[in-house]
């Protein structure tokens, strides 16, 4: 299943003046472990915007599973462009399985992402403690994508959020848009993950004419060594 992260500023409980959308998008890899990448979720991403001094941070996914969560459930590898979140319960979900098999250009693919800076349609109320998000609807900010295995890549990036080296992943034959990063590129023949969406070309541009991905075998790799 495949969600978008929600990050919204404020002064004061009960206020009307919000400020924040969606910073990007993630995917269940197992029924309490998320993925995301690291340049769309980090330690800065639990910081107020400029001019406010309260935030939160949600994983919103449809229908119903709509998840608070904090910087002590996050766990960064900024050397695959990834973010792990452990989650303190189950759902009863979907989940893909991960593509244990190399993927040679002409594969034809596929990824599930939303528009970043997007307001979602939210049913909100206040409590002592902050906002309560009790529904969403996203279907007017899906950004998904479908084409080809362009290349894979051994990629190395230099970027101002963007640091790897050595790192397995693919090009994609198709472009995009910003808030696309994070969320899972997927085999249309088995509907298998194959990888994580991480970046997209020209980085200066919210229109992307190349989209990356970061292979799943890079993720799974940290999670057996025990970094969830």
């Amino acid at each position: 299943m495949t969600g978008l992260i929600l990050k919204l500023s404020f002064n004061t409980v009960g206020e009307a003046n919000l400020e924040g959308g969606i910073c990007g998008s993630f995917f269940f890899i197992s029924s309490n472990l998320v993925v995301t990448a690291q340049h769309v979720l980090n330690s800065n991403t639990f910081k107020p915007n400029v001019g406010f001094s309260k935030c939160q941070v949600w994983l919103i996914a449809q229908p119903n599973i709509i998840i608070e969560i904090k910087l002590k459930d996050i766990i960064e590898h900024s050397e695959i462009d990834t973010t792990l979140i452990q989650l303190s319960k189950s759902f009863p979900i979907k989940v893909r399985n991960s593509s244990l098999n190399n993927v040679d250009s002409g594969h034809e693919c596929y990824n599930e992402g939303f528009t970043g800076g997007q307001m979602p349609n939210l049913k909100v109320s206040w409590d002592p403690n902050g906002l309560i998000i009790s529904s969403c609807s996203d279907n007017k900010i899906i950004a998904n994508g479908h084409g080809q295995i362009k290349q894979k890549y051994i990629m190395t990036v230099n970027a101002t959020d963007i640091k790897m080296t050595n790192v397995i992943g693919y090009a994609t034959s198709y472009g995009g848009v910003v808030g696309m990063s994070g969320g899972p590129l997927v085999c249309k023949q088995t509907d298998e993950i194959l990888g994580l969406m991480s970046m997209g070309l020209p980085a200066d541009n919210p229109i992307k004419d190349s989209l990356f991905a970061v292979s799943i075998q890079e993720i799974n790799n940290r999670i057996k060594n025990g970094s969830s």
